[in-house]
């Protein structure tokens, strides 16, 4: 069992539009490592990825390596005018496990390529908040934190990490 995890599913406390959604690991790892609210990466993932209610993220690995920074415009009702109280963060592709031509390699293995883990990741890259792609599904890492679904708390950190993107 992971010690540094926390349940991704609290940045969706109190928002409305979560109510209402599945298949929102996107949605919920972008909240988490970009520092916004869930409504907002709700609503930058329906603009960028085109997703629709309650369906998965398509072409999401694909479309980020294409994303140098996104804006978030913060709660509507405080930016009537000017958008200078939004957020602005930079988006890294650090890179692609080694299967799919990648060099996201896990250096604790010398006799062949080997992808990382999602738990050797977490301690590699432990300053920094990252997105990280494992089989269909994303999620968080915050300072070393996981910060995913509660239950891969106990077997999901085995997952191997197709893509990974540094945030700042």
């Amino acid at each position: 069992m992971l010690k540094n995890f926390k349940n991704g599913y609290a940045v969706a406390e109190g928002s409305n539009v979560a109510k209402n959604e599945k298949n929102d690991c996107v949605v919920r790892a972008i909240a988490n490592a970009c520092g916004v609210s869930y409504d907002e990466a709700h609503k930058f993932c329906s603009e960028t990825f085109d997703r629709k209610q309650g369906k998965g993220t398509q072409l999401f690995s694909f479309i980020m390596k294409q994303i140098k920074g996104i804006k978030f415009n913060g709660p509507a009702q405080l930016s009537l005018f000017d958008d200078n109280n939004g957020k602005i963060v930079n988006v890294k592709h650090i890179g692609d496990m080694p299967k799919a031509g990648g060099k996201l390699i896990n250096p604790k293995y010398k006799h062949k390529k080997v992808a990382f883990t999602v738990k050797e990741f977490a301690r590699k890259f432990n300053k920094g908040n990252y997105i990280v792609a494992v089989n269909k599904h994303a999620l968080a890492i915050c300072d070393g934190v996981i910060v995913d679904n509660s239950n891969y708390q106990t077997d999901g950190y085995r997952r191997v990490v197709e893509s990974a993107f540094r945030i700042s």
